[in-house]
């Protein structure tokens, strides 16, 4: 028996069976078309880690709603799935991503939340309660370097020579793009609450139509769902607050819906914080208690993440395995396959799936600096693996300034697209793709199209 075997034995999530026990984390790296369209680069970044034998992809989160209280998500560039038009490339991607051998889940998002901004949607973003989120100097430091993210954001002037934290953090603050604390949402009303519930039902069935073998619906990192369920949050005095169920229940409509719109058959899982670790956050003993609640709404497996905007050192994890003592926790009782990430090193992932501690394993940044780790593991190739280092420069570091995620380990990341070896089909332009919808929904080329201009086509 091989020391990796571990690895490579097979896991049945929901009705599909994946190859190996390892999953690409879903990570923003602003390939997207401005206008939210799945891109050439995107394709091919993702066939690249399909064909170094990632068992698992799970796309970045994509936009679930086209209503306003969804749009602050957008400062992210994310891709949206929320109508047909975005249909045709999406299916492309699914289509491009298979044929390298790989199962591919997609992430649906309701929205950021509090974490969003009024600079993005030119609306005021919303959440459970009006209380903005506030960074927490001495859990942003690590993660993210203050002066790397100032310098990031394109500050070139003096900083305060200070150790107060609190003084680093009110001077950051005030510089354009830093975002160290959000400012003030509305609250949701329970209307608007309904309609993304009913959208992203609706998105859950396009996704389905496209191909992908399964959802993850985002609610962690202090996002628009994470935030119902934290009573840090989440002050609300209608049946969306209070106990822990009415904090549960927009999650739990959620998935509802997409069970609705899918059938019984189609994979849908729930990404959580496997704790906040604020002042009125929660730990990975309430993770848990979310956890079962989603098996028992009939979830297909649970993936892990950490933190929040208010805890950045956990949402980036700093350290190997960091995550692990509390997916351990989490795990215990749960019958639903768990995937626990950011471990890096083939040994550790070993002893976490061998150990129980958790079923499957993602990787985020460290399948942005090496696209071949599965491969290089089944080979045998562990001194040629390009280790990340956490250093957070090239993927968040430019994410934060709105650039093409990089790697300062890896040069090609954000070249894929010019890489024959990731690109087996041609891909239509924009305008065909798109022209194709209208004719397939019943509408002549020429019709409006929202978020694209004549120019775009």
């Amino acid at each position: 028996m091989g020391k990796y075997d571990a690895i490579f034995e097979p896991i049945t999530i929901g009705n599909v069976e994946i190859k190996n026990r390892i999953a690409m984390a879903p990570m923003n790296m602003n390939y997207t078309d401005p206008n939210h369209y799945v891109s050439r680069q995107q394709m091919a970044y993702y066939a690249a880690r399909a064909k170094g034998g990632t068992g698992l992809i799970i796309m970045e989160a994509v936009g679930g709603s086209d209503h306003p209280t969804a749009d602050t998500y957008r400062k992210y560039n994310n891709a949206s799935l929320a109508n047909e038009l975005y249909v045709p490339l999406m299916g492309d991607l699914v289509e491009h991503v298979h044929s390298f051998g790989a199962k591919f889940f997609v992430q649906v998002s309701p929205g950021a939340g509090r974490q969003g901004t009024s600079e993005a949607g030119a609306v005021q973003p919303v959440a459970p309660s009006p209380i903005p989120y506030r960074t927490y100097p001495e859990h942003a430091i690590n993660s993210l370097d203050l002066f790397q993210l100032l310098r990031a954001c394109g500050y070139q002037g003096a900083i305060p020579e200070t150790d107060d934290m609190d003084e680093l953090i009110a001077f950051a603050n005030q510089v354009p793009g830093t975002h160290m604390n959000g400012e003030t949402p509305r609250e949701i009303t329970v209307d608007e609450i309904q309609i993304l519930v009913r959208d992203m039902g609706r998105t859950a069935k396009l996704a389905k139509r496209c191909g992908f073998d399964g959802l993850e619906i985002h609610a962690p990192h202090g996002y628009l769902l994470h935030q119902f369920l934290s009573s840090r949050s989440n002050r609300r005095n209608d049946e969306y607050g209070g106990s822990f169920e009415n904090r549960f229940r927009f999650l739990k409509e959620i998935i509802h819906s997409c069970r609705k719109y899918v059938g019984p058959d189609y994979n849908i899982g729930v990404r959580i914080s496997a704790s906040d670790e604020v002042p009125e956050g929660f730990g990975p003993e309430y993770a848990r208690k979310v956890a079962r609640r989603c098996e028992e709404e009939d979830a297909n497996f649970i993936h892990l993440s950490d933190g929040s905007y208010e805890k950045m050192n956990d949402f980036l994890p700093n350290h190997e395995g960091q995550v692990v003592p509390k997916a351990a926790v989490i795990k215990d009782g749960l019958a639903i396959p768990l995937i626990c990430p950011s471990v890096h090193d083939p040994d550790n992932v070993v002893e976490v799936l061998e150990k129980g501690r958790a079923d499957m394993v993602s990787q985020g940044r460290q399948q942005i600096a090496d696209p071949e780790w599965v491969n290089k593991v089944r080979e045998g190739r562990l001194d040629e693996i390009i280790r990340c280092t956490r250093c957070n420069q090239g993927c968040i570091g430019r994410f934060v300034l709105g650039l093409r995620g990089r790697c300062i380990k890896n040069p090609t990341v954000g070249q894929e697209e010019f890489m024959d070896e990731y690109m087996r089909r041609p891909i239509l332009p924009l305008k065909n793709r798109v022209w194709q919808t209208l004719a397939q929904i019943g509408k002549e080329p020429g019709t409006p199209i929202p978020g694209v201009t004549p120019e775009d086509l």
